[in-house]
């Protein structure tokens, strides 16, 4: 072996062994319903820190739920989770989005359940949790 390419892969060794400089987070995972049923179309959840743990900075963070409804939060990376935080959730999914055309687009969630402020949807992640599994229904009657 050449030593230039031993020395690249030394390297890339101790990289890979090095953690990473990401803050923790706790691992976060659900499901979506409409009325206790699975959603009509596959859509997002968002969740919006409005007071984030001691020595934790405040990061947004989102998941793509399935048609079925599941879904995996993610701040950093697919499915790491979410910061130590408390936070407020909102829904979207869309039979047809707005567009730039001047469409406003139809949501199958309602209007209530869009805004962070006004879904009623809360979590408190603490530093020390495990992982944690939610169910948020959308009431659509």
């Amino acid at each position: 072996m050449k030593p230039r390419f031993i020395t690249i892969v030394i390297a890339a060794a101790l990289l890979a062994g090095c953690g990473s400089n990401l803050p923790k987070t706790i691992r976060v995972s659900g499901r979506v319903t409409f009325d206790g049923q699975s959603p009509p179309a596959a859509g997002k959840v968002y969740f919006l820190p409005i007071e984030p743990a001691e020595g934790f900075p405040s990061r947004p963070a989102k998941g793509d739920y399935d048609q079925e409804g599941y879904f995996k939060a993610t701040t950093f990376e697919p499915g790491d989770g979410l910061m130590p935080a408390k936070y407020l959730i909102s829904i979207e999914s869309w039979d047809a989005p707005p567009n730039m055309s001047g469409n406003p687009g139809k949501s199958f969630v309602p209007k209530k359940y869009q805004s962070p402020q006004g879904s009623g949807f809360k979590i408190d992640i603490t530093p020390k949790m495990g992982p944690q599994e939610i169910t948020l229904d959308v009431v659509t009657k």
